[in-house]
């Protein structure tokens, strides 16, 4: 929301981020009748630069009114999101190196732990005898610890 100063009776209304386009172009117009053209571009954009709305920028009116007035705010922006990306990409150290590094080990990682895994399934399948698999029914079970009749049992 837009907040008001005063400076020598006269009354500013200062937008935020979060202010329409419409609201960032009355800010101006107001400034250069009472500042000259030269000193609103100047106050304009550093009140631009600390809280600006990025999305007027999108707007082609928006667009029309800054060229009109010979205002270029994409230095400003352009700066803003390079200064994020940069934030963004230093965090921790993590760089496009970390992320060619990782965009080849999860694979290659996947990949290895598919192949122990088919390995181990492999091993299992191979030294699995007949009497193994009668013992994972319950009733061999309980057959056998009765009465020993797996002994008896040819498979």
């Amino acid at each position: 929301m837009a907040f008001e100063i005063m400076i020598k009776k006269k009354v500013f209304i200062i937008p935020e981020s979060s202010d329409p386009c419409d609201l960032w172009r009355a800010y101006f117009t107001k400034l250069k009748q009472e500042l000259g053209r030269e000193n609103a571009k100047m106050i304009w954009l550093i009140t631009w630069s600390k809280n600006g709305n990025i999305t007027c920028t999108t707007n082609e009116d928006f667009n029309k009114f800054l060229k009109k007035n010979e205002i270029d705010v994409s230095s400003a922006a352009t700066r803003a999101i390079a200064d994020i990306s940069t934030i963004g990409s230093n965090v921790l150290g993590l760089n496009k190196r970390i992320t060619k590094v990782f965009s080849i080990a999860v694979p290659v990682s996947l990949a290895a732990i598919l192949v122990f895994i088919i390995y181990l399934l492999y091993n299992v399948a191979r030294k699995t005898d007949p009497k193994d698999l009668v013992m994972l029914y319950p009733g061999a079970r309980a057959a056998r610890g009765a009465s020993g009749a797996l002994k008896n049992l040819k498979l």
